[in-house]
């Protein structure tokens, strides 16, 4: 069992690694290799030092033939054993390593730059358990095997703790809902393979190297391979191996797919709005057809002037039709033109508060009847260009106030704008009570040109700015939607904090 389980760790480690190409999938890498490298040495030794029963053999190799297999493998001792201290000594340092990189404690990353230091623990073990040293230095020294061998479960059962700890206090404070479910994907991940490594880390490879000497002592009372063991206890550890192995599986597969598609999409998204000219082609054609619009309507007002009596109502009708397919075509071309031109922004420290100002004063601008329910955390500041962070952030208040009438809540409809900060993060959260979006739509919102409103008052670009806006600042844009019940997006930016407290400037 443990052979196919060791197959899957190692693909879909390669499978992360080749996907994120990133210094976290490294030393996930790093980690999962080290824990093959471990669980195969194991694997050998149980098959070399042999004493089990035949039910015994067939649960953990599958098969007698592949137990044989391994037992006449050409592999000494000596290397059975290193094999095992390399992963057994390496798989807590990369567990650290991970959780360090995940942590957003200021102390901890201040001092990013002294965690190579957490190597000299490992490095010594390696050093010492290397077979010719062993032998020299630490063999049939009874007194310090004993000190050797405790000293370095210490450090592995402190590392362990250390790393799984950061993982669950940086998990616990993530404040935004959809970031915490994709972090709870890494910390379930990382917690099966510990638990895996945990039940196999106990025991030292002192035993491997010194497989017929009685002098050796039991740490814990249980060998790599204990044939005292009935085959119910085969079972249920490798049970135990299984379910976590699945469980971190399942979640590695999880975590891959997310950042797979968030990656994916903003490829899609770039390489779409690379073509824009294809995109314009729809632009230009929803213009061609208001124009014909207005070409129908100037011969009906010819129609009315050339008649012996004209009919001033419909004269009035038609002059003012005219009038809003005028105004809706240059209303279309200047959103065009303010959306889609290259531009730069300056950042500049600027107070969450007036942003959310200015956003509100443009949505009252066009709804001057809706409320949004406010909660700011006061003295907040953001590296932003308010013009355009306070643009987007309106046009996703227009998008609830408009999710709201679709939806027909009327004076039960609630849009609320709130700002808070995370560890790392500033958090924009506009909500709704409107419809929501359907599975389907939620593929597509952030697509240029998609929209599922009326296309004489609306072209798609919106969703799609606003995500552009987000990546200028360094952030990013995340929604969660329940169909029928609503909509919240997130607008993430990099957090700031001001060496000097300042006052942020009022509006005008």
């Amino acid at each position: 069992m443990l052979i196919i389980i060791l197959v899957i760790l190692f693909l879909d480690s390669v499978i992360l690694t080749v996907m994120r190409k990133n210094i976290s999938s490294l030393l996930f890498f790093g980690l999962c290799t080290s824990l093959i490298l471990m669980l195969s040495g194991i694997i050998l030794y149980t098959a070399k030092i042999g004493g089990l029963s035949h039910a015994q053999y067939i649960f953990l190799f599958l098969s007698v033939r592949i137990q044989t297999r391994m037992q006449y493998a050409i592999i000494t001792l000596d290397k059975l054993g290193y094999l095992i201290a390399v992963g057994r000594y390496l798989f807590p340092y990369f567990l650290l390593l991970i959780s360090i990189s995940y942590s957003t404690i200021p102390f901890i990353s201040r001092n990013r730059k002294w965690m190579h230091l957490f190597f000299l623990p490992p490095a010594a073990s390696l050093i010492l358990y290397y077979p010719q040293v062993f032998y020299v230095v630490v063999c049939n020294r009874f007194a310090l095997q004993t000190w050797m061998m405790s000293l370095t479960l210490v450090w592995i059962l402190l590392y362990l703790a250390a790393g799984i700890f950061l993982m669950v206090h940086e998990y616990s404070a993530v404040p935004v809902a959809y970031f915490r479910r994709q972090f709870r994907n890494i910390l379930i991940l990382h917690i099966s393979l510990a638990f895996l490594y945990g039940i196999n880390c106990l025991q030292d490879p002192i035993q491997v190297y010194q497989l017929y000497g009685s002098e050796y002592l039991w740490v814990s009372g249980i060998s790599y391979s204990n044939p005292a063991m009935p085959l119910f206890g085969w079972v249920l550890l490798t049970a135990v191996t299984i379910f976590s192995s699945f469980v971190g599986f399942w979640n590695l597969v999880r975590y891959t797919q997310v950042n797979y598609k968030t990656n994916l999409e903003d490829v899609v998204l770039q390489r779409k709005f690379e073509i824009t000219n294809a995109g314009i082609s729809v632009f230009v054609h929803s213009i061609k057809n208001q124009i014909l619009s207005c070409g129908v309507v100037h011969k009906r007002i010819r129609k009315i002037l050339d008649s012996d009596s004209p009919d001033l109502a419909a004269l009035r009708e038609n002059i003012d039709l005219l009038g809003q397919l005028n105004e809706n075509m240059l209303t279309r071309i200047n959103r065009l033109n303010a959306n889609t031109k290259s531009h730069s922004i300056i950042l500049r420290p600027v107070s969450a508060e007036r942003i959310a100002g200015l956003a509100i004063r443009r949505f009252h601008g066009k709804y001057p009847e809706s409320e949004v329910k406010l909660d700011l955390l006061p003295n907040m500041f953001v590296l932003a260009d308010e013009e355009s962070l306070s643009e987007a952030l309106c046009n996703l208040l227009m998008n609830a106030q408009e999710a709201i009438l679709a939806a027909g809540r009327g004076p039960q409809g609630e849009i609320s704008l709130k700002t808070y900060n995370g560890r790392i993060y500033t958090f924009f959260e506009v909500s709704d009570n409107g419809g929501g979006i359907s599975k389907s739509e939620q593929k597509k919102i952030f697509d240029p040109f998609y929209t599922t409103k009326n296309t004489n008052y609306n072209w798609g670009m919106g969703l799609h700015y606003v995500k552009r806006i987000a990546k200028s600042h360094f952030g990013m844009l995340r929604f969660e939607s329940v169909p029928g019940h609503g909509s919240s997006f997130f607008l993430t930016l990099p957090r700031y904090e001001p060496r000097a407290k300042k006052d942020y400037i009022p509006l005008d």
